[in-house]
Protein backbone atom coordinates (compact mmCIF):
# COMPACT_ATOMS: atom_id res chain seq x y z
CA UNK A 1 0.00 0.00 0.00
CA UNK A 2 0.94 3.50 -0.86
CA UNK A 3 2.95 5.17 2.41
CA UNK A 4 0.60 7.96 1.84
CA UNK A 5 -2.33 5.85 3.34
CA UNK A 6 -0.38 3.17 5.66
CA UNK A 7 -1.54 2.46 9.08
CA UNK A 8 1.16 4.53 10.98
CA UNK A 9 0.02 7.89 9.11
CA UNK A 10 0.03 10.87 11.57
CA UNK A 11 -2.62 13.07 11.06
CA UNK A 12 -2.09 16.63 10.21
CA UNK A 13 -1.41 19.19 12.75
CA UNK A 14 -3.61 21.52 13.19
CA UNK A 15 -3.07 25.38 14.82
CA UNK A 16 1.00 24.57 14.41
CA UNK A 17 2.16 26.55 12.14
CA UNK A 18 5.48 26.81 12.65
CA UNK A 19 6.34 23.32 13.79
CA UNK A 20 4.70 22.08 10.35
CA UNK A 21 6.70 24.67 8.45
CA UNK A 22 10.35 23.25 10.30
CA UNK A 23 8.92 19.66 9.48
CA UNK A 24 8.83 20.35 6.18
CA UNK A 25 12.46 22.11 5.88
CA UNK A 26 13.82 19.54 8.26
CA UNK A 27 12.13 16.50 5.51
CA UNK A 28 13.59 18.28 2.76
CA UNK A 29 17.08 18.06 4.40
CA UNK A 30 17.07 14.70 5.16
CA UNK A 31 15.97 13.92 1.90
CA UNK A 32 19.00 16.18 0.71
CA UNK A 33 21.86 14.75 2.58
CA UNK A 34 20.33 11.05 2.03
CA UNK A 35 20.60 11.35 -1.91
CA UNK A 36 23.36 14.12 -1.87
CA UNK A 37 22.01 16.24 -3.81
CA UNK A 38 18.58 17.69 -4.39
CA UNK A 39 17.66 16.74 -7.84
CA UNK A 40 15.69 13.83 -6.77
CA UNK A 41 13.54 15.98 -4.23
CA UNK A 42 9.54 16.32 -4.86
CA UNK A 43 7.20 17.41 -3.25
CA UNK A 44 5.60 14.09 -2.70
CA UNK A 45 8.37 12.70 -1.23
CA UNK A 46 8.78 15.09 1.51
CA UNK A 47 5.14 15.30 2.45
CA UNK A 48 6.11 11.27 2.85
CA UNK A 49 9.12 12.10 5.00
CA UNK A 50 7.37 14.88 7.25
CA UNK A 51 4.24 12.28 7.52
CA UNK A 52 1.78 14.74 5.69
CA UNK A 53 -0.18 15.26 2.84
CA UNK A 54 1.10 16.98 0.15
CA UNK A 55 -2.07 19.57 0.03
CA UNK A 56 -0.50 21.30 3.54
CA UNK A 57 2.81 22.24 1.75
CA UNK A 58 1.21 24.78 0.03
CA UNK A 59 0.09 26.54 3.80
CA UNK A 60 3.68 26.77 4.02
CA UNK A 61 5.73 27.27 0.59
CA UNK A 62 4.67 28.17 -2.76
CA UNK A 63 6.16 25.55 -4.58
CA UNK A 64 9.30 22.92 -4.52
CA UNK A 65 11.64 25.83 -5.19
CA UNK A 66 10.46 27.46 -2.54
CA UNK A 67 11.25 24.81 -0.09
CA UNK A 68 14.75 23.99 -1.32
CA UNK A 69 15.86 27.11 -1.38
CA UNK A 70 14.96 28.11 1.91
CA UNK A 71 16.95 24.89 2.47
CA UNK A 72 20.09 25.73 0.79
CA UNK A 73 20.10 29.19 1.73
CA UNK A 74 20.30 27.76 5.53
CA UNK A 75 23.23 25.32 4.33
CA UNK A 76 25.09 28.59 2.71
CA UNK A 77 24.49 30.43 5.83
CA UNK A 78 25.54 27.95 7.88
CA UNK A 79 29.01 27.50 5.62
CA UNK A 80 29.63 32.11 5.96
CA UNK A 81 28.96 31.09 9.93
CA UNK A 82 31.65 28.58 9.97
CA UNK A 83 33.95 30.77 8.12
CA UNK A 84 33.61 33.25 9.84
CA UNK A 85 34.07 31.99 13.26
CA UNK A 86 37.06 30.46 12.28
CA UNK A 87 38.38 33.53 10.69
CA UNK A 88 37.57 35.30 13.74
CA UNK A 89 40.17 33.82 15.56
CA UNK A 90 43.18 34.22 14.44
CA UNK A 91 45.57 37.17 14.46
CA UNK A 92 46.40 38.27 11.40
CA UNK A 93 44.96 38.74 8.25
CA UNK A 94 46.77 36.31 6.34
CA UNK A 95 46.22 33.42 8.78
CA UNK A 96 42.28 34.79 9.09
CA UNK A 97 41.96 33.98 5.39
CA UNK A 98 43.65 30.65 5.84
CA UNK A 99 41.20 29.74 8.32
CA UNK A 100 38.29 30.77 7.12
CA UNK A 101 39.25 28.83 3.21
CA UNK A 102 40.08 25.63 5.90
CA UNK A 103 36.51 25.99 7.55
CA UNK A 104 35.25 25.93 3.86
CA UNK A 105 36.64 22.76 3.24
CA UNK A 106 36.04 21.10 6.33
CA UNK A 107 32.25 21.77 5.76
CA UNK A 108 32.08 20.27 2.65
CA UNK A 109 33.98 17.51 3.63
CA UNK A 110 32.02 16.83 6.34
CA UNK A 111 29.01 17.28 4.63
CA UNK A 112 29.22 16.13 1.51
CA UNK A 113 25.68 15.71 0.65
CA UNK A 114 24.61 19.60 1.69
CA UNK A 115 27.78 20.87 -0.37
CA UNK A 116 27.03 19.17 -3.73
CA UNK A 117 23.09 19.91 -3.21
CA UNK A 118 24.70 23.91 -2.71
CA UNK A 119 25.87 24.24 -6.26
CA UNK A 120 23.53 21.97 -7.64
CA UNK A 121 20.81 24.55 -7.77
CA UNK A 122 22.81 27.66 -8.15
CA UNK A 123 20.60 29.93 -10.35
CA UNK A 124 18.83 33.29 -10.17
CA UNK A 125 16.44 33.66 -7.32
CA UNK A 126 13.03 34.29 -8.71
CA UNK A 127 13.05 37.70 -6.87
CA UNK A 128 16.01 38.73 -9.17
CA UNK A 129 13.63 40.39 -11.29
CA UNK A 130 11.61 42.20 -8.73
CA UNK A 131 8.33 41.15 -10.03
CA UNK A 132 8.77 42.91 -13.68
CA UNK A 133 8.51 39.59 -15.00
CA UNK A 134 5.23 38.85 -14.22
CA UNK A 135 3.37 41.99 -14.61
CA UNK A 136 0.60 41.98 -17.72
CA UNK A 137 1.11 45.58 -17.99
CA UNK A 138 3.23 46.30 -21.55
CA UNK A 139 6.01 49.08 -21.42
CA UNK A 140 4.62 51.93 -23.24
CA UNK A 141 5.90 52.09 -26.61
CA UNK A 142 8.72 55.36 -26.06
CA UNK A 143 10.55 53.06 -23.20
CA UNK A 144 14.00 51.55 -23.72
CA UNK A 145 13.59 48.06 -23.31
CA UNK A 146 15.85 47.15 -19.66
CA UNK A 147 18.85 44.86 -19.93
CA UNK A 148 17.90 41.68 -17.69
CA UNK A 149 18.32 41.83 -14.67
CA UNK A 150 21.55 40.45 -12.81
CA UNK A 151 20.96 37.27 -10.73
CA UNK A 152 20.61 37.47 -7.20
CA UNK A 153 21.48 34.83 -5.04
CA UNK A 154 21.67 36.58 -1.44
CA UNK A 155 23.12 33.64 0.77
CA UNK A 156 25.09 32.30 -1.84
CA UNK A 157 26.88 35.64 -2.83
CA UNK A 158 27.12 36.52 1.26
CA UNK A 159 29.78 33.53 1.22
CA UNK A 160 31.55 34.84 -1.85
CA UNK A 161 31.93 38.15 -0.37
CA UNK A 162 33.18 36.91 2.87
CA UNK A 163 36.34 35.74 0.86
CA UNK A 164 36.53 38.87 -1.38
CA UNK A 165 36.92 40.60 2.14
CA UNK A 166 39.45 38.35 3.47
CA UNK A 167 41.56 38.88 0.38
CA UNK A 168 41.19 42.15 0.30
CA UNK A 169 41.83 43.06 3.98
CA UNK A 170 45.21 39.91 3.33
CA UNK A 171 46.39 42.69 0.78
CA UNK A 172 45.91 45.87 2.43
CA UNK A 173 47.88 44.13 4.99
CA UNK A 174 50.60 44.04 2.59
CA UNK A 175 50.74 40.01 3.06
CA UNK A 176 49.70 39.16 -0.59
CA UNK A 177 50.63 40.45 -3.81
CA UNK A 178 47.21 40.79 -5.69
CA UNK A 179 45.93 44.18 -6.20
CA UNK A 180 42.42 42.44 -7.57
CA UNK A 181 40.42 41.01 -4.65
CA UNK A 182 37.88 39.83 -6.67
CA UNK A 183 39.82 37.86 -9.22
CA UNK A 184 41.74 36.31 -6.66
CA UNK A 185 38.67 35.24 -4.87
CA UNK A 186 37.68 33.73 -8.12
CA UNK A 187 40.93 32.06 -8.27
CA UNK A 188 40.31 30.69 -4.51
CA UNK A 189 36.98 29.56 -4.84
CA UNK A 190 37.61 27.47 -7.90
CA UNK A 191 40.14 26.10 -6.59
CA UNK A 192 38.97 24.96 -3.55
CA UNK A 193 35.44 23.96 -4.88
CA UNK A 194 37.34 21.38 -7.18
CA UNK A 195 39.57 20.40 -4.65
CA UNK A 196 37.07 18.91 -2.32
CA UNK A 197 35.19 17.78 -5.65
CA UNK A 198 38.35 15.42 -6.15
CA UNK A 199 38.71 14.24 -2.68
CA UNK A 200 34.76 12.99 -2.67
CA UNK A 201 34.94 11.60 -5.83
CA UNK A 202 38.44 9.63 -5.75
CA UNK A 203 38.89 9.22 -2.32
CA UNK A 204 41.70 6.37 -2.55
CA UNK A 205 44.04 8.84 -4.06
CA UNK A 206 46.47 9.41 -1.65
CA UNK A 207 45.60 13.32 -0.86
CA UNK A 208 47.37 15.28 1.69
CA UNK A 209 46.18 16.17 4.65
CA UNK A 210 43.15 18.17 4.25
CA UNK A 211 44.22 21.54 5.97
CA UNK A 212 47.66 21.42 5.01
CA UNK A 213 46.53 21.11 1.09
CA UNK A 214 44.00 23.87 1.57
CA UNK A 215 46.72 26.07 2.82
CA UNK A 216 49.43 25.61 0.36
CA UNK A 217 46.17 26.07 -2.58
CA UNK A 218 44.94 29.15 -0.78
CA UNK A 219 48.76 30.51 -0.48
CA UNK A 220 49.33 30.18 -4.10
CA UNK A 221 45.91 31.37 -5.75
CA UNK A 222 45.66 34.04 -3.32
CA UNK A 223 49.50 35.05 -3.50
CA UNK A 224 49.97 35.32 0.13
CA UNK A 225 53.58 36.25 0.58
CA UNK A 226 53.32 36.58 4.45
CA UNK A 227 51.48 34.40 6.83
CA UNK A 228 52.96 35.13 10.02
Amino acid sequence: MDDDHGPNRRRNRRGQGALLREDILAAATELIERDGHSGDVTLRRIAREAAITAPSIYAHFADLDDILDTVLNGYFDDLRAAILAASEAEDTQARSLLAGCRAYARFAMERPGRYRALFHRMRPGSEASGGSETSDAPNPPEAPVAPPPLPRLPSRMDVFQTLIDAIARTQAAGQAAGTDPFQDALAVWAAMHGAVLLRMTAPVFEWPELDTFIDTLVIRTAQVTQVG
